[in-house]
């Protein structure tokens, strides 16, 4: 059973309650008898009122004592704490009334104490000191954890600060109590950036390894099977080629998810903490996963700390910085900053460190050390490390004063080392040169290694490197153990990792530039060989090791090997980084067919990375198409020909250059009408279709998208994803959706729109959901549905955002600040459009600014604004004239007639050319639901001219033409205004102005 508490920590005391002491770190408080009671009663009961009688009851039951007594004791104690009663920090006084204990408390057990109090040995250097508070706050944190309140904490600091140290001290407490399961990975320097969930996966692996393991393998089967799947070691043969074959078109959305619900259940019967080391060089998709726990609402024992150094995310631009500030912004996590030790903690660290008998002996020494080490917990011990070890330096009990320390120092050439690189030179210095020689392998090998890797780098026997290491780490020295690591050859050797990530730093700038690039090279070969076919699960460590070996055939390989894999977990930013690694370095080598079949596959790889990170009309996107032609054009009638056209077709849509994107997709429908490979079939049809579309051709565009509806098959065109960017069967059923809307059929509308959605839903796929959420709001604009579209569109943002697409937020920023017009806000939505235009316009994202300016023009009408309307409107007619984007263009003419009868002085002649124009380009389209609103403003301005019998005729007819979408606005709209026409033939003519359709 777990032990009792039997202590309180109010740090820097501590109040052992067996043996009835309050100790100030390792000095002892002298308190009398019931002046100790006093104080065991106030902590006791933390920031509660504790009233004289309530004291005089706990201490002094069933005796007469003076009313003075509580308050004696009490001025006893602010001595002894160091506490004042007017600034209290301990005890405060509730005048008249009693007192309260403010300060934080937490408790620890009888085994803890025992390490706490007992001075440390010699060999044990990693002792902390200085970080009491620190340590009680932590601990307060988990004390919640404890009661379902999911916690993300990020312990930062720099180098050598003592994160590692400060958070084993705090697993040291928990894990006495056996109350929680503890998962450790560690980001990397040389590759964490570019391997997704890297840090995540090693802690999954290590909690299957650990006692216990067998549940955490079966809730990831159960709730995470694509997780598994990248954990191939859990799996056998059978499962993992299952496995893989039921993981096709795995998006980050579901392994995010699949996570978060694996994470909360594990935590349901036992707290889990994920300790996540160096998140400053984290891959983006760890990143990912931490804000999505963090945002969940749902009670669960789960905690993430994660630790990181300010400065690596300040220099380098990590997103690190970004994510955590914005849960920040909306208190999902912590941060705890540990500082530098002060010179009274380095007393005690010595008093502990050498065991001595008390603190003084070290009072000179400390100042010398620390101003020596800046408080720096690493450089402190290493300075340490270097006293103990140097044979013409012992540490004597005498008192020895401050000059002769620094002397001392000075002799032994100390003084002139100001910083932790250059004390742990001088620390390795001190080792033999074959242990020298095995660290510096190692560090080629990795903050993490096997034995065996670096046996193959030195070309050593394994078991006398394993020798070496294991002496190192029984010494405390640079190293410790980690257990065996197998590779999948069967090679069973001991795993090592290095005390710092500066050690490693250190031993390999050591090594001469050759020797670094011959040691890479041994450790890649043996590395490669020890996985065989499973090479993959380690192509970016074999990639990064190639690189530095300078083999760049091999590098490239890997590299590309490592993007695929990362699309394979839907990491797009890490297969975009890997794709562009392995373009640069195959950039490199010699020009040759091979090169460029090679370069061919990595552009059209890199394309979909591009769409996802980047968004459509980006230059790097634009590049990526371009170079892909050239190649196809170079290599010949190349079958990648097809996805490199497509690619710039896609590329020239969103830029809004839709004559260029009409004639590529012509181009398409060419090669579709020589091949019977339906894939081929399907994609040149979307280009046609969604082309026509933009032309205001929507009798052909439904054409082509229905064919492509009838073509498409879930299973067989879903892997398409990986290489289009985007599923074949969302996109044709989402532009059916607005085209049935445009060819007057607003219900088969509605129905497509719904089957897009839940298809998007099915592919959980965040780029397809995003397109679905998109037309949706599309379709719900066109039919007026003003709320449903802020609705649709907050899910989307939030989704846009999320995932980073960011074509698609701005987008949704449009259409949510026409629906804010729409609704009253009218000045809010148009600032909202207005900022979403120039976003996109920066980006060079030009499709649909015809459109979107139209809204723009629509939110005018009742803000009053009619010159920016009427401005808004020409600058969409250029634009439409210049690219051929037609699909709205009937509506454009419309709302330019109503701004001018919103004018000071109504120009009724021009406004009528306009609804004319409207209905012109609208039956020549046969887009029936824009004719028929020109139709109804035209008939009112005729209403207002007296001239109703023309105006009745020209609207029953327009309206007897529909049948369907009968409860829609402007079916409903035009009814009214109809009825209106036929039963006020004698009346008053209706103002043009009492109710107009936007």
């Amino acid at each position: 059973m777990p032990s009792q508490p039997t202590n309180r920590l109010f740090p820097p005391f501590r109040l052992d309650l067996v043996n009835q002491q309050l100790w100030r770190d390792g000095d002892e408080i002298s308190l009398r008898p019931k002046t100790f009671e006093v104080l065991r009663y106030l902590v006791d009961h933390p920031a509660q009122l504790v009233t004289k009688a309530m004291m005089l009851d706990a201490v002094w039951p069933g005796v007469v004592v003076s009313d003075s007594m509580p308050a004696t004791c009490v001025a006893e104690l602010r001595k002894a704490l160091d506490d004042d009663a007017r600034i209290p920090r301990i005890i405060e006084t509730v005048h008249r009334r009693g007192y309260r204990f403010i300060a934080p408390v937490t408790t620890t057990t009888a085994s803890r104490e025992k390490k706490l109090k007992s001075p440390l040995a010699p060999e044990n250097p990693r002792s902390m000191v200085g970080r009491e508070m620190e340590l009680a706050r932590l601990q307060n944190s988990y004390a919640q954890v404890l009661e379902a309140q999911r916690l993300i904490l990020f312990v930062t600091g720099e180098a050598g600060i003592g994160k590692t140290t400060f958070i084993e001290e705090f697993f040291d407490s928990i894990a006495n109590d056996g109350t929680a399961r503890v998962g450790r990975g560690q980001c990397v320097e040389q590759y964490g950036s570019g391997e997704p969930y890297m840090p995540v996966l090693e802690a999954l692996s290590r909690l299957s390894h650990e006692d216990g393991g067998q549940q955490v393998i079966d809730v990831l089967h159960r709730f995470a099977p694509t997780w598994l799947t990248q954990m191939p070691e859990l799996l056998t043969r059978e499962e993992r080629a299952r496995l893989q074959s039921e993981m096709q078109g795995i998006t980050q959305q579901r392994m995010l998810r699949e996570m978060t619900q694996a994470l909360e259940a594990l935590s349901a019967e036992t707290p889990i903490v994920l300790l996540l080391e160096d998140l400053h060089w984290s891959d983006f998709s760890t990143l990912e996963l931490i804000s999505a726990i963090a945002r969940r609402s749902e009670p669960a024992r789960i905690m993430i700390v994660g630790t990181y150094r300010p400065v690596e995310i300040l220099a380098n631009h990590h997103p690190l910085r970004t994510m955590k500030q914005e849960l920040e912004l909306h208190d999902h996590c912590e941060e705890l900053r540990l500082k530098p030790l002060s010179e009274e903690n380095v007393v005690d660290y010595l008093a502990r460190r050498l065991a001595g008998n008390g603190s003084r002996q070290f009072r000179t020494l400390a100042p010398v050390i620390h101003a020596r080490t800046d408080g720096n917990p690493l450089f402190i011990v290493n300075m340490v490390d270097y006293l103990l070890n140097d044979a013409g330096l012992v540490v004597i009990s005498r008192e020895v004063s401050e000059a002769e320390w620094a002397e001392r120092l000075r002799v032994h050439r100390l003084d002139a080392l100001r910083s932790i690189r250059h004390m742990i030179e001088r620390n390795l210095e001190r080792l033999r040169p074959e242990e020298q020689a095995v660290l510096e392998g190692a560090s080629v090998a990795g903050a993490e290694f096997s034995a065996a890797a670096v046996a193959a780098a030195l070309e050593r026997p394994q078991y006398e490197i394993e020798e070496y290491f294991t002496r190192l780490s029984r010494r405390e020295q640079f190293v410790s153990e980690q257990g065996p690591i197998i590779w999948p050859d069967g090679t069973v050797a001991a795993g090592f990792r290095f005390h710092h990530a500066l050690y490693q730093e250190v031993l390999y700038g050591r090594l001469p530039i050759g020797h670094q690039v011959q040691l890479h090279r041994r450790i890649a070969a043996r590395e490669e060989a020890g996985y065989g076919e499973r090479a993959a699960e380690v192509a970016t460590e074999l990639a990064n090791h190639y690189r530095r070996a300078n083999d760049k055939q091999k590098a490239t390989q890997y590299f590309q090997l490592a993007g695929q894999r990362a699309i394979t977990r839907a990491a797009m930013i890490e297969a975009e980084r890997h794709f562009s690694d392995a373009l640069e370095l195959l950039g490199e080598l010699p020009e040759n067919g091979e090169r460029d079949r090679r370069e061919l596959d990595l552009q059209l790889a890199l394309g979909p990375a591009l769409l996802a990170v980047k968004g459509w009309a980006a230059s790097e996107t634009e590049r990526a198409y371009t170079r892909a032609r050239e190649l196809c054009d170079r290599i010949g009638d190349s079958p990648e020909l097809f996805p490199a056209l497509f690619g710039m077709y896609a590329m020239y849509l969103v830029r809004g250059k839709v004559q260029i994107a009409n004639e590529l997709a012509e181009q398409l429908m060419r090669r579709a009408d020589n091949t019977d490979d339906s894939a081929i079939v399907l994609y040149a049809r979307i280009a046609r279709g969604v082309a026509s579309y933009f032309m205001g051709d929507f009798s052909t565009a439904l054409e082509h998208l229905e064919v492509g509806i009838s073509i498409y098959e879930t299973e067989r065109h879903r892997p398409l994803i990986l290489r289009y960017g985007f599923d074949a069967g969302v996109w044709c059923l989402c532009y059916a959706s607005a085209t049935y809307w445009h060819l007057g059929y607003p219900d088969q509308a509605l129905k497509r729109s719904n089957e897009a959605l839940s298809l998007a839903q099915k592919l959980s796929h965040p780029l397809n959901l995003a397109q679905a959420e998109l037309w949706g709001s599309i379709l719900r604009q066109l039919r007026r549905e003003a709320h449903v579209v802020l609705e649709i569109t907050e899910s989307l943002v939030k989704r846009a955002a999320d995932h980073g697409i960011t074509d698609w937020l701005d987008w949704a920023g449009c259409l949510r600040g026409w629906a804010m017009a729409a609704v009253g806000n009218r000045e809010e939505g148009i600032v909202q459009i207005e900022g979403s235009l120039a976003a996109l316009g920066a980006k060079g994202a030009g499709i649909w600014r015809p459109y979107f300016l139209s809204m723009l023009a629509e939110g005018c009408i009742d803000a009053d604004r009619t010159d920016q309307g009427l401005s808004a409107l020409q600058e969409a007619l250029t634009a439409a004239d210049e690219h051929e984007e037609r699909e709205h263009e009937a509506q454009i003419h419309r709302l330019k007639g109503e701004l001018l009868l919103k004018q000071t002085d109504p120009d009724a002649v021009e406004a009528q050319k306009c609804f004319e124009r409207a209905i012109e380009i609208a039956r020549k389209q046969s887009a029936k639901l824009f004719e028929l609103r020109a139709t109804v403003s035209l008939a009112r301005l005729l209403a207002d001219q007296e001239r109703r019998d023309e105006a009745s005729a020209m609207l029953a007819d327009m309206h007897g033409w529909f049948t369907e979408g009968f409860d829609t606005a402007d079916l409903k709209e035009a009814k009214v205004l109809l009825d209106e026409l036929k039963n006020r033939r004698n009346a008053n003519p209706r103002s043009h102005k009492s109710a107009k359709i936007r």
